[in-house]
């Protein structure tokens, strides 16, 4: 016999019939930046340390306050393009000279930097940023950096997602999108860009609907490479090359046109291939290590396993 269910006043603000949901007829889901990072959602940018992961951030920023159409060549699509920046590793000074590099002689309008609005104090940031959120219309939340704001273990899956539901609570309240500013891994540096490189637990990453990582070229001082190692709206196709980014002397990034392969990407120890060798012929982890040790190379068993495995 069908039952019908009933709602209380409380409970039928908390769930929504699925024809409500499917009536409103959203065939894609909307992008803030095309093909990056979708609207309304909890992103991430992460990468190794100096390859310039909060100059990308803070351009990304003014794009949107200025009210740009596009970003590195990718469709920019802001509503308000108000944007609360988190900074809790440059103060006031550094975000200051960064800002006199960036836009160099020119001179932009007062009313249009000022919808950048920084914040260096970290104390009960959450709280502050959904009352901003709440009485106005943002963009835009970037956190830099996430393991500044997150004071709990970084491999602790539960701690990690607890933390990261108050920030997708708030962008489901209000739309906003939230980009964290995240490290990877110092053992990962050289390797292909992959999501499981990311500094912490599986647990931020699962949170992201969006993960980019910007990393080194291999060979090129002046070029980054933007790669999407997590989309989940992007086909896995599109995933196997990197965007090939200049970055130019006022701390800006410049989209060279260019797709390279994520295989290209891969910078390699000078023993590894000796060490691969050794592996093929049959031998031991520890016979690896003390072969290597003996050509010279400071290595330890564990490492030669975490690289080959």
């Amino acid at each position: 016999m069908e039952q019908i269910v009933k709602f209380s006043k409380r409970t039928s603000k908390l769930f929504v019939g699925a024809d409500t949901i499917k009536n409103k007829n959203f065939k894609e889901h909307e992008y803030l930046v095309d093909k990056l990072i979708p609207r309304g959602t909890l992103c991430a940018l992460v990468g190794e340390s100096d390859t310039g992961k909060s100059s990308l951030l803070r351009q990304l920023a003014f794009s949107l306050a200025f009210g740009d159409k596009d970003f590195l060549g990718f469709k920019l699509k802001g509503s308000c393009n108000n944007v609360l920046y988190v900074s809790t590793e440059d103060g006031e000074a550094a975000t200051s000279n960064w800002l006199n590099k960036y836009f160099g002689e020119d001179v932009p309008q007062d009313e249009l930097l000022a919808k950048v609005f920084f914040t260096f104090k970290t104390d009960g940031v959450i709280n502050n940023l959904r009352e901003v959120v709440r009485e106005n219309c943002i963009d835009l939340v970037i956190v830099d950096s996430y393991a500044d704001l997150f004071t709990g273990s970084m491999n602790n899956s539960n701690e990690v997602r607890n933390f990261l539901n108050q920030y997708n609570d708030l962008a489901n309240e209000f739309g906003a999108t939230v980009v964290f500013l995240n490290h990877t891994k110092k053992s990962t540096a050289g390797s292909r860009p992959n999501k499981n490189n990311i500094l912490g637990s599986q647990g931020f990453e699962a949170k992201m609907r969006s993960v980019m990582m910007l990393t080194k070229d291999p060979s090129d001082t002046s070029l980054r490479h933007l790669c999407i190692v997590k989309s989940n709206y992007m086909p896995e196709a599109n995933k196997a090359n990197s965007y090939a980014l200049k970055f130019n002397d006022h701390l800006a990034f410049e989209n060279t046109g260019d797709r390279v392969s994520l295989d290209e990407l891969v910078v390699e120890d000078d023993y590894l291939q000796d060490a691969r060798q050794m592996k093929k012929d049959g031998k031991s982890f520890r016979e690896i290590e003390k072969e290597l040790n003996s050509k010279g190379y400071e290595v330890s068993k564990s490492s030669i396993q975490r690289k080959l495995d």
